[in-house]
């Protein structure tokens, strides 16, 4: 079983801010703007908000059963753990870390990765990647950009990652589970448009 390395960096929760020895890193979520701003264009700023203080109590839940065992959950954010405990018992899988942060050495972009571990039996090819998602409609292309900076990420620090992977929780206490290809192609592709867009307006 492989073990994760100790990386240094920090993390403003309240400003969703990452910093690296006091250099400030853009974060996947940032970085990947345009694709959610096209998403979700016809979604209102209220609902998207709710639907993420939602989705930021579920993903605290589900940590707290990985990392402790400890299940707390809120009246809207019930059937959610609710369908993360249906998918630990029909899958059976080891996580070795929960809400783990990193950064890509050379690239400079930060990240919290939702689980890392093994989703089938450790063969000793590397990590499977997953991220949880609490949203109604699954953006598969975001999903695989997004699980493909984070293995980038995970490999620049000599991490070996096996297979990438996406589990949507539904409000019906339902879910689905699968296996993603890996969009860091995609991933650079956004990154470069943020990036001129950012000395466009400087």
């Amino acid at each position: 079983m492989i073990e994760l390395p100790e990386v240094s960096i920090d993390f403003d929760e309240e400003r969703h801010l990452y910093t690296l020895r006091g250099y400030r890193l853009p974060s996947v979520t940032q970085l990947m703007e345009p694709m959610r701003a096209m998403a979700y264009s016809e979604v209102s700023e209220g609902v998207l908000m709710e639907a993420a203080d939602r989705g930021t109590r579920a993903h605290e839940s589900i940590s707290n059963i990985v990392l402790y065992g400890i299940e707390e959950t809120d009246d809207d954010t019930e059937s959610y753990v609710s369908a993360f405990n249906d998918f630990m018992r029909d899958f059976k899988p080891t996580w070795i870390a929960s809400e783990y942060r990193t950064y890509h050495k050379a690239m400079r972009y930060a990240g919290t990765i939702d689980l890392i571990g093994y989703a089938t039996p450790d063969d000793g090819s590397g990590v499977d990647v997953c991220d949880i998602k609490t949203t109604q409609s699954l953006h598969r292309t975001m999903l695989s950009c997004q699980l493909g900076a984070y293995a980038e990420a995970l490999k620049s620090h000599g991490v070996q990652v096996r297979n990438l992977y996406g589990l949507q929780l539904l409000r019906t206490g339902k879910y689905q589970f699968e296996k993603v290809d890996n969009g860091f192609m995609t991933f650079l592709h956004s990154m470069a448009i943020v990036k001129a867009m950012e000395q466009d307006i400087r």
